[in-house]
């Protein structure tokens, strides 16, 4: 296998792209349908527009027609490392060598930033400057409120899709991936600007030696989306604790749970059923790799969030998520006062230690609130390809109804009107699919030089670094303050957490909002990469948790079953046994 019928075209003037800071995002690999459709008609033009937006870029800037920001090669997702360092060339105070530091650390083999004559743009520096300003300033931010509202009207302005023609549930789709490009602008903005307020805090937090207090100044802020799938299953777990018919059904297989509780006429069941409809409603889109249309979400496969609820109706009383969000918001509130106080004497750093804490909070609910409202675009349009795959499964198109996303977006009509001349074609592709989950992707492309043949690429974890030692300390970043000590449970996919028991602690390779409800059975987290305003940091800190990012390969050198402790605030994770 030399290449993949997805893979990007390369580009003179930003030559480099990186699996550093992709890793959080997405499958292993994306689906052919989920990338050319999803992510080539909405989200690459989003993203570009949110960097025209912010004053980064000019639109003419970007590469190819798709103006792509991103690359995938194997099926495989990386960041433009190129055009990251003209962000940094052309945003006040960070500079190209910064970008590397902060996507790469030490890792040898990293590139070094080469200048190009129109990297320097006046024009962009001033641009980006006063967006920096606004970021640190601004209470709100109604661009992101009003498209996120407009995701969410879209969602309940769903049409019956098993009454539309199979041209009409494509037409359907194709307009969920244009409002997917429109949410996607105000949502890059967020991304970009809710990195600026926690980088001052910390700055400052360093400056006056309290560092292991910035990520304390920035716990339960509140109004963060992703967060609130956590409270609502935690109510839903309750339900289920207290009450012994729930229980029983609950101690059964979890594929027939849903089924007997419809059949229940009790009190408990009704009152069950009345919080399933609600969490389905406003968190339906939620799912692994929700990224991606081929994943199945919590909508089209309840057996997903079934089997955390079974988890964590094992987690006592006392875990709650609401208890732990508002000792959190009373210790933020406390020490705010305090490392203001110490500050008072000097009105610079008081006036931007206070703005900088005001814009975090914001900016993590609206990044938060951004990727809601690009899921639910994407989710919208999956629920039509998923209609129209059972229908192509029942013609004998297909055999699966995943399988209708091994084809593109352009194929899509030819399909339509003739499904049977891509069955072949349709079932080579995955097979070939298949074999592109067993490799592992160059971790740095370089455009000039060009991609080894698939076919070269090494197994997945042939190169997987050896366990830790007993008494070692793995070195990460500060996500969530707090310590906890427990049990390691090594957890690679959200859909399979049987083995996590209320006060182990997740290891994870990195999270989206889908392995939220876990965090609540957890009494800490650990994730292979991310920063203080990734989402398993932001969410850890609503759900009053500690949290440990960028802790290096941890899903493979903390060992399953070990006891380990983390502090959240410093970032480390001590192996005790």
């Amino acid at each position: 296998m030399e290449s993949w019928i997805t893979d990007s075209p390369f580009n003179e003037r930003f030559r480099y792209y990186t699996r550093g800071n992709a890793d959080e995002v997405g499958p292993d690999p994306w689906s052919p349908l989920g990338w050319t459709m999803a992510w080539e008609k909405g989200c690459c033009p989003g993203v570009a527009g949110g960097y025209v937006e912010y004053g980064v870029f000019d639109l003419e800037e970007f590469p190819h027609e798709t103006r792509s920001v991103f690359g995938l090669w194997g099926g495989y997702f990386y960041n433009c490392l190129s055009m990251t360092w003209v962000f940094g060339v052309r945003m006040p105070g960070a500079t190209p060598e910064a970008i590397n530091q902060a996507y790469f650390g030490d890792r040898p083999g990293v590139p070094e930033y080469e200048e190009h004559p129109d990297d320097i743009k006046e024009e962009a520096e001033a641009l980006v400057n006063e967006s920096m300003a606004w970021v640190m300033s601004t209470e709100d931010y109604p661009m992101m409120e009003e498209r996120s509202e407009t995701a969410r009207q879209a969602v309940k302005n769903r049409p019956d899709h098993s009454k539309s023609s199979n041209e009409e549930l494509v037409e359907y789709a194709r307009e969920m991936v244009e409002l997917l490009e429109y949410v996607w602008v105000p949502s890059c903005v967020a991304a970009l600007a809710c990195s600026l307020g926690p980088g001052a805090v910390q700055a400052i937090c360093d400056g006056i030696g309290r560092s292991e207090d910035a990520v304390k100044l920035m716990s339960a802020v509140g109004d963060v989306e992703s967060a609130g799938a956590s409270f609502r299953m935690w109510d839903l777990s309750r339900v289920i604790r207290d009450s012994e018919e729930l229980s029983g059904i609950f101690d059964g297989n979890n594929d027939e749970i849903l089924e007997k509780i419809r059949e229940s006429d009790s009190d408990d069941a009704r009152a069950f059923l009345d919080l399933w409809d609600e969490l389905i409603e406003e968190c339906g889109h939620r799912g692994p790799n929700e990224w991606d249309m081929r994943s199945h979400s919590w909508t089209t496969k309840p057996e997903l969030p079934i089997g955390m609820l079974e988890r964590l109706r094992l987690q006592e009383d006392d875990k709650s998520p609401h208890l732990a969000s508002v000792k959190s918001a009373e210790t933020r509130e406390k020490l705010t006062a305090e490392v203001l106080d110490l500050v008072k004497d000097d009105e610079e750093t008081h006036g931007t230690l206070s703005a900088a804490i005001k814009s975090a909070a914001l900016f993590f609910g609206m990044r938060e609130m951004g990727k809601n409202a690009a899921i639910r675009s994407i989710h919208e349009a999956k629920l039509a390809m998923m209609e129209l795959g059972k229908r192509m499964v029942e013609q004998g198109a297909i055999d699966d109804l995943q399988q209708l996303f091994m084809l593109t977006e352009s194929e899509l009509d030819s399909f339509v009107a003739d499904p049977m001349s891509m069955r072949d074609t349709i079932l080579e592709r995955d097979k070939d699919f298949s074999y592109l989950h067993e490799v592992e992707p160059p971790y740095i492309v370089d455009g000039k030089v060009g991609i080894p043949p698939i076919s070269e690429w090494p197994k997945r974890g042939s190169k997987k670094s050896g366990p830790a030692k007993t008494g070692e300390v793995l070195q990460g970043s500060g996500g969530a303050p707090g310590v906890a000590t427990g049990t390691a449970r090594v957890i690679l996919d959200p859909s399979d957490a049987s083995s996590l028991e209320p006060g182990d602690v997740m290891i994870a390779p990195t999270t989206d909002p889908s392995w939220t409800p876990l965090f609540m059975t957890a009494s800490a987290v650990v994730v292979n990469v991310g920063a203080v305003a990734s989402h398993a940091a932001i969410v850890s800190r609503e759900l009053g948790i500690p949290c440990a990012v960028s802790v290096v390969d941890a899903t493979d050198r903390i060992t399953d079953g070990c006891t380990i402790t983390v502090d959240g605030s410093t970032g480390t994770v001590t192996i005790e046994s």
